[in-house]
């Protein structure tokens, strides 16, 4: 189960072997939502990610930003919830932004399976340091 809190409060998902895994939904001042992810991306933390976007689909932001900047795993099935986030956003008209930060894992992933031309691979915008933590 993934309970998505203030950061002070925030339950990882700890799995064996594998580091803590979170996701923390994000809403700055500016009417957009980030959804930051930290550890694996794996077939388990897929099926998560989508549900947390489902919950945030009725919302209608205009901007999706992912920061998977502290993700340190990738497999073809967290390839796949990008490819399915993706096509969720074009098909309503939402845009999205991945952030990657310095994360070469991240980097190198995308790049070797040609999403990085296929998804707004980004710096963090401006100002979303100054986001707020809300409880979804």
């Amino acid at each position: 189960m993934l309970v998505v809190q203030h950061p002070a409060t925030a339950i990882p998902v700890t799995r064996a072997g594998r580091s803590a895994f979170d996701i923390k939904v994000i809403r700055p001042y500016f009417g957009a939502v980030m959804v930051r992810i930290r550890g694996a991306l794996d077939e388990e933390s897929a099926s998560q990610l989508e549900a947390v976007l489902a919950t945030w689909a009725h919302r209608k932001f205009p901007v999706l930003v992912l920061d998977l900047s502290e993700v340190d795993l990738l497999d073809a099935a967290g390839l796949a919830a990008l490819v399915d986030i993706h096509v969720r956003t074009q098909r309503e008209v939402t845009t999205l932004r991945v952030v990657t930060g310095d994360n070469r894992v991240m980097r190198r992933a995308l790049s070797d399976t040609g999403l990085d031309h296929a998804l707004n691979v980004s710096p963090l915008p401006a100002g979303w340091e100054r986001a707020t933590e809300i409880l979804v």
